[in-house]
């Protein structure tokens, strides 16, 4: 039996510049940080039979790999030459379409366990870099490299990526009193409004490779708030990163008509009102997690605000490890 943990990430700074059409000409940056909300995956090898059962949202149970409807278990099966005898089955805090990595959560996390099995140890660049091909050369899908990086490695983290795609994964210099400070003030609410990134993330891509002007100049104002922001966070001032994540969110409305809608924007302008400095939608847009940054005293607030509008509050600490292998127990054999 294996059993892996593998938490999700909030995106802090420089969204969208790890999009293979942005970085392949410009380079991107990445500050991100990942939470203590998680994706488990189990794996085991029942003895009975060579059958391939796989159990998430629903439950397939298949002789050949190629009937497997699961794409990304498929995939990374495929990729680890694991064809038979296995069953896996996924677990999560948090559900899928939210905005929080979850695709990449469970893809790092499963071939994780898959290499474990064959008592492999890849190091987290190379876990990192095996699922981003995976979900973009294998399965076609138009995602950049951050979430599978952050769910590899962990922790606040910074990544700046080379045109030819390389990532150099930095530390981020922040103080403990610093963590703790982004813990309390900046809160997390569950829209309840689920989407696919996908037609999000096409449409971005779509536009870097027609040269869209206006576009581009988005995605340079992205990275360089990116960068304003991580520096607000290593010198420790936070009020700071707050009003430049309302200046990020003004540009990020403007990359695509399906980033927002007008609840989303009624119920931010409201908690400016109340003593939020800034917000966004995490992840592609559209609909999933709202992140709000309050100045002091202004939490309970901007809470009862969100709870108006049904938004339910997801409590969170910054989680310091990447994916990780909880439990591998090889199967005694001899055992009474």
């Amino acid at each position: 039996m294996i059993l892996t943990r593998t938490p999700f990430r909030l995106s802090l700074g420089g969204g969208s510049t790890d999009l293979p059409a942005y970085y392949e000409e410009h380079g991107g940056f990445i500050f991100a940080v990942t939470l203590n909300l998680y994706m488990y995956i189990g794996l085991n090898r029942p003895p009975v039979d060579q059958m391939i059962r796989l159990k998430y949202s629903d439950s397939e149970e298949v002789e050949r790999l190629m009937d497997l409807k699961h794409n990304p278990a498929r995939a990374a099966l495929q990729r680890t030459g694991i064809v038979k005898q296995v069953e896996i089955s996924s677990m999560a805090d948090i559900t899928g379409g939210t905005g929080l990595g979850s695709s990449a959560s469970y893809l790092v996390g499963l071939l994780n366990a898959l290499h474990a099995l064959k008592g492999e140890n890849l190091s987290r660049l190379q876990l990192a870099e095996e699922a981003f091909e995976i979900a973009t050369e294998d399965l076609g899908l138009p995602d950049g490299k951050q979430d599978f990086y952050l769910a590899s490695f962990g922790n606040f983290c910074v990544l700046d990526i080379a045109t030819n795609g390389v990532v150099n994964v930095l530390p981020a210099k922040i103080s403990r009193s610093t963590q703790e400070t982004f813990e309390r003030r900046t809160l997390l609410f569950n829209t309840a409004m689920r989407r696919s990134s996908t037609a999000v993330l096409a449409e971005q891509q779509d536009d870097m490779r027609a040269q869209k002007m206006d576009k581009i100049a988005l995605k340079h104002e992205t990275k360089r708030i990116g960068k304003e922001i991580l520096a607000a966070f290593e010198q420790g001032n936070l009020d700071s990163f707050g009003r430049l994540m309302d200046e990020h969110w003004q540009i990020k409305r403007k990359m695509s008509d399906k980033m927002t809608n007008d609840v989303f924007d009624e119920v931010y302008e409201k908690a400016k009102q109340f003593g939020a400095l800034g917000g966004k939608i995490i992840g592609a847009g559209g609909g999933g997690f709202f992140l709000v940054y309050c100045q002091e005293g202004s939490e309970d607030a901007v809470r009862r605000l969100f709870t108006e509008y049904k938004f339910h509050e997801v409590p969170y600490r910054v989680e310091a490890s990447g994916t990780q292998v909880m439990l591998h127990r090889p199967r005694e054999m001899n055992s009474i």
